[in-house]
């Protein structure tokens, strides 16, 4: 009955989270990685470093199971499913937790009850001799009273540790990761996995099982097949090696070869050689080889990608402090700090064990210069939030044991805390994270492809926005695969060019000599290669241009790095891009118009990426209506103007233009 009830509690706690991940799910493609993950998992193609080959593997199966939803959808599904298995895992590592807490409470209060009776018997002593007839008051002045039972003890256990990992799946970024396909929820999963080993280690290290470290190095070893940050487990899984070799050295000698599980996760990276020999258009680094490979698993590109920026360790340093009260949404922030406090009194090895996670997590990752590093401090998020669980266990009972006469209380206690917990975490939290309405970027992004010319060219600059997305409406979906979709940046790696050159020869052939004399100088200084990559970006915009309809986002518009390179030629706004000209070009009284056909929903503009969005897609079509408005075609202007005000009822240019031409000016 028990173990059923603790299932029971645990289940509950994954379907709420799941429920709530799927209610507040992104229905398709969001910024960021969203398209690019879901196409190679789709296509079997290489991702981004490090490539993940795990999370490919999964994702490939899931995609291609035949039911009536859409590919990303069926992967965004998967993050949820995913992320609510971490927080069933999270309930039975917060039950050893809790269940050891509750002992350390206990043996605590009987060593002062102890203490106290010790001390009522000198006293009785001393007073013996002058209070003969009062001898038998020398019995305890408290007496002790019935513990509670093992069934109430574990319902206690279980109510703290249900509502705790139900917080810990609704801190934002492990919840914005559980409603959008990405490899953190994957992440997510393996850190619950880690930690409960961990536990288990540590709570039987007089009488260690060799099947808790077996999984440990199993886990470590998958782990590092979906994410990089898997490296902050190592330093843990020396304090476990430390804390097992103090108690029993001959053990811990035993269990160091275990350490060669980790090859069967790794050797999945092979994945990647695979699905690179087959050419996929996605192939990141083409690791078709293990040199590439291993330059791959490094992240090299991202050091050689044009325009990147150094380290950000002040920065992010900064943002850490000031946003990890919003993540953990204040509360469970509050009863973490004191949490901490009393894991110290009542499992010192574990809180150990923890900080160092958080520690190396932090000095780690604020040196890491990435848009998406809230993500990286995912296992201090995690390892704060299970202290969660000490301080509502302490305020309930004080510290003390629990006894029949107390229990009732404690549990009330425990529910109402446990209650306004979750609540707080949800609520804090919803608006930021409920998503199931916002299509911002993947209306952008197919209604930019709908209304491309045929056969025409468009050159990206950002990832972020439509160069990401448009992987998976046409590679996945297969609209408008006419579109050539590409993005300047990468024209700075190799792998890039080679892709331009096996699916676009025409173009490549345009750029070869100065594609040749980029690659010749490729990993030599800056000053060196620079000067070369300028003459083959400046040659691929010139035979792009002369071969197909040209047109550009309006990220590589505001780029100040593209600027000088795009100064030759007219950008002459077309609805939801621009159209590279020659400075002489006519004026074309039909710029833009298929883009007036589209719809767009109307989004609350948070976040950064929604944010520019706002002011885009307005901004866009204001631009074309001025277009049209300077060569006097007044009737298709307002009908631009009318577009822009649609979606922002409050753009002042769109406003005031429209005044003018009412005016006739």
């Amino acid at each position: 009955m028990d173990n059923r009830l603790k299932h029971i509690f645990a289940a509950s706690a994954g379907l709420i989270c799941l429920v709530i991940y799927i209610l507040t799910l992104f229905p398709s493609i969001t910024f960021l990685d969203s398209g690019e993950l879901a196409t190679v998992s789709y296509t079997f193609g290489v991702p981004h470093p490090t490539g993940y080959p795990l999370f490919l593997i999964i994702g490939w199966i899931v995609s291609h199971i035949p039911i009536g939803t859409s590919v990303i959808y069926r992967l965004n599904l998967l993050s949820a499913i995913e992320s609510a298995a971490a927080v069933i895992i999270t309930f039975y590592t917060l039950c050893l937790l809790v269940n050891s807490a509750l002992a350390s409470f206990g043996k605590d209060r009987n060593q002062k009850s102890k203490a106290k009776d010790s001390a009522v018997h000198r006293d009785s002593a001393k007073k013996k001799n002058k209070h003969e007839s009062k001898s038998t008051s020398t019995e305890p002045i408290l007496t002790a009273q019935r513990s509670i039972s093992t069934n109430e003890t574990s319902l206690l256990v279980y109510l703290v540790s249900f509502f705790t990992s139900v917080s810990i799946g609704l801190f934002r970024t492990i919840w914005l990761n559980a409603i959008q396909i990405e490899v953190y929820a994957l992440h997510f999963f393996f850190i619950s996995l880690f930690v409960l080993l961990s536990v288990k280690i540590i709570q039987n290290l007089q009488s260690p099982r060799k099947s808790d470290w077996i999984w440990l190095f199993l886990v470590l070893g998958f782990s590092a097949a979906n994410h990089s940050t898997t490296i902050y487990f190592l330093p843990g899984i020396a304090y476990l090696i430390y804390l097992q070799y103090k108690t029993s050295k001959e053990f811990a000698r035993s269990v160091l070869p275990y350490v060669l599980l980790v090859i069967p996760g790794l050797l999945l990276y092979l994945v990647l050689m695979i699905a690179a020999s087959y050419g996929p258009y996605l192939n990141w680094s083409n690791p078709t080889d293990i040199g590439s490979l291993i330059s791959h698993l490094r992240g090299a590109d991202f050091s050689q990608l044009m325009f990147s920026s150094s380290s950000k360790f002040s920065e992010n340093f900064a943002a850490f402090f000031k946003g990890i009260a919003g993540e953990m949404a204040i509360l469970p922030l509050i009863l973490a700090v004191i949490g901490l406090w009393v894991y110290n009194k009542v499992n010192k090895a574990f809180l150990i064990f923890s900080l160092i996670g958080i520690f190396i997590s932090l000095l780690y990752s604020f040196t890491y210069n990435t848009i998406e590093i809230t993500s990286f401090y995912l296992l201090v998020y995690y390892l704060l939030g299970l202290m969660v669980s000490g301080s509502i266990l302490y305020f309930a009972a004080r510290g003390r044991s629990i006894t029949t006469v107390s229990f009732a209380s404690v549990k009330l206690k425990v529910i109402a805390a446990g209650a306004l917990l979750v609540i707080a975490a949800g609520a804090y939290n919803f608006n930021e994270c409920d998503n199931s309405k916002n299509v911002a970027n993947a209306e952008y992004t197919a209604n930019t492809l709908n209304t491309m010319e045929q056969n025409s060219i468009l050159l990206c600059y950002d990832w972020s926005y439509q160069y990401s997305g448009s992987f998976y409406y046409q590679l996945a979906e297969g609209l408008r695969r006419d579109v050539k979709v590409l993005n300047v940046k990468f024209l700075s790696v190799p792998w890039y060019l080679e892709t331009i050159r096996k699916f676009y020869p025409d173009i490549y052939e345009g750029i070869k000599q100065q594609a040749d004399d980029y690659i010749a100088v490729y990993g030599q200084e800056e000053k060196v290669k620079s000067p070369k990559l300028a003459a083959l970006v400046k040659a691929f915009v010139e035979s792009a241009g002369k071969r197909y309809p040209l047109y550009i986002t309006i990220d590589l518009v505001l780029s100040k790095e593209m600027s000088a390179l795009l100064s030759p030629y007219k950008l002459s706004p077309n609805g939801l891009v621009y159209k590279v000209e020659d400075k002489n070009a006519a004026y074309h009284p039909d710029a833009g118009i298929s883009s007036l056909g589209v719809s767009f929903h109307r989004f609350e503009p948070t976040g950064n990426y929604r944010k520019n969005l706002a002011k885009y897609i307005p901004g866009l079509y204001y631009e074309t209506a001025y277009y049209h408005y300077i060569n006097k075609n007044f009737e298709l202007s307002l009908k631009f103007l009318d577009k822009s005000l649609e979606f922002d009822t409050s753009f002042k240019d769109a406003l005031n233009l429209k005044t003018l031409i009412a005016q006739g000016k």
